[in-house]
């Protein structure tokens, strides 16, 4: 993904994962657990033709978004990723070599099922 303007990288995506939050019910004095940001990064929305689509994702109706951000060996499929307020699970990632200081990796999200 060496083709990648990095001025399109517009806004910030948080990883993370799911705990507890600080917070308490008021109702029940209950721990409210939600998304927990570990790091975050700048990224850019990427877009697909309707060929590359279905070679990258087949059928896969479900995929909400992809972004791209600068090659971090921190990113894995572990993390939630949270951007603009939603939160998401990573379904792949298709990395760059990381060898040059240009190299992007492209970060397939998959909306999180509230009611699971």
């Amino acid at each position: 993904m060496k083709s990648l303007n990095p001025s399109r990288m517009r806004g910030k995506a948080l990883f993370g994962h799911m705990g507890e939050t600080g917070k308490k019910n008021p109702n029940t004095g209950r721990p409210i657990k939600g998304f927990v940001a570990d790091f975050a990064v700048w990224y850019g929305k990427y877009s697909l033709s309707m060929s590359d689509s279905i070679a990258y994702h087949g059928i896969d109706q479900s995929i909400a978004m992809i972004i791209f951000v600068r090659h971090n060996p921190k990113i894995t499929d572990k993390f939630k990723v949270q951007v603009k307020g939603l939160t998401y699970d990573i379904q792949s990632i298709k990395s760059d070599d990381g060898l040059s200081p240009d190299g992007f990796d492209l970060v397939t999200l998959k909306k999180v099922d509230s009611n699971g």
